[in-house]
């Protein structure tokens, strides 16, 4: 099969092009001029090293749709990943044009050139939030006190797909909703800046908790959700819940770092993000805790994910411990390459 990735040398991107090739697919991955492809083609060959002739790189961006229509040419699936995740005021409204915007227009593009199948990464950001239940399927979303920019745009992205559905994507529209994504990648974005962070020696932890789920596994459901005939159905992935505490004392743990020892208060996190947002203002040193990115880190969410195990015979999840430890092995031996 011959397919598209978007969002290639994301932290799900980059395990997705990997697992493709190594099914036999053809695979067209989708570049800006400013991507680092290395760490892609580094897991390409570490996996199947023969695919690399398999792997194709073309230029473009889902904010240019002749760019899409292009890249589109003889593709049998497209794999959406590409999105700007973020809790920057300041970033609002790119995340509106690259998250909903340019899901648009990718749906416009296939809509347009006939490309018969559509797996959208989404979030569950995208879903809904019920007091004392956990987020599953059919969780609708709705505006609620803390709906963060981020999750708008991922829910306006999901319609945008959704839409396909319904315009007529010929072989139908799949939907992933991944909670917080653990794996390698940008150390600097994501999930990723957790892993330096307490590798510094953070000394201080969030009180909240939230589900997690590997790079690896997203990736598989990804790719065995669009090799089957699934179609109009969305899948939360949820591997395990844990506290953040918890979460990064195992990440010090297999990053040789002390841990964290004290929570953060309220009174703390308000401060925090009062004071990171003054020193942008006078600074201009980007503020790194937001009142978003704060308030999120004190929820304590709960998700049921159990859906995919039903309709792919076989499913397991990797336990959390073991997407840490595999984690934090690369980010060990990145910081010891010269």
């Amino acid at each position: 099969m011959n397919v598209l990735v978007t969002g290639a040398t994301g932290i799900v991107g980059m395990p997705l092009v990997a697992r493709l090739l190594d099914r036999g697919h053809h695979v067209r991955a989708l570049r800006r001029p400013s991507s680092l492809i290395n760490r892609v083609e580094k897991a390409v060959r570490s996996a199947t090293p023969e695919a690399m002739s398999r792997l194709e790189w073309v230029t473009g961006d889902v904010t240019d749709q002749d760019s899409l229509e292009q890249a589109l040419e003889g593709i049998e699936c497209v794999f959406h990943c590409a999105a700007l995740v973020s809790f920057h005021p300041k970033d609002h409204e790119a995340m509106h044009r690259i998250n909903a915007g340019g899901t648009a227009n990718l749906v416009n593009a296939m809509l347009h050139c006939g490309t018969p199948r559509l797996v959208h990464v989404s979030s569950v950001a995208a879903l809904g939030r019920l007091a004392g239940q956990p987020t599953d399927e059919s969780t609708l979303f709705e505006e609620q006190p803390g709906t963060t920019a981020y999750a708008r745009s991922k829910h306006r992205a999901e319609m945008e797909a959704w839409r396909g559905a319904a315009e007529g994507i010929p072989d139908g529209v799949v939907v992933v909703n991944p909670v917080i994504v653990i794996g390698p990648g940008d150390f600097s974005k994501s999930s990723g800046t957790l892993f330096d962070q307490v590798h510094k020696g953070l000394k201080w932890y969030p009180t909240g908790s939230n589900g997690f789920v590997h790079s690896g596994d997203v990736a598989e459901a990804c790719v065995s959700l669009g090799e089957s005939t699934i179609r109009d159905e969305r899948f939360v992935l949820c591997a395990e819940e844990w506290t953040y505490r918890d979460l990064m004392m195992a990440m010090a743990q297999r990053l040789g770092a002390p841990g964290p020892r004290w929570p953060v208060k309220p009174w703390m996190a308000g401060l925090a993000w009062r004071l990171s947002a003054l020193g942008e203002t006078l600074l201009g040193i980007r503020a790194v805790a937001t009142r978003e990115s704060l308030a999120n880190t004190e929820a304590k969410h709960a998700y049921r994910g159990t859906k995919i195990a039903e309709w792919l015979p076989g499913w397991k999840y990797t336990p959390i411990e073991r997407a840490i430890e595999l984690t934090a092995s690369v980010f060990v031996q990145e910081r010891s390459d010269p």
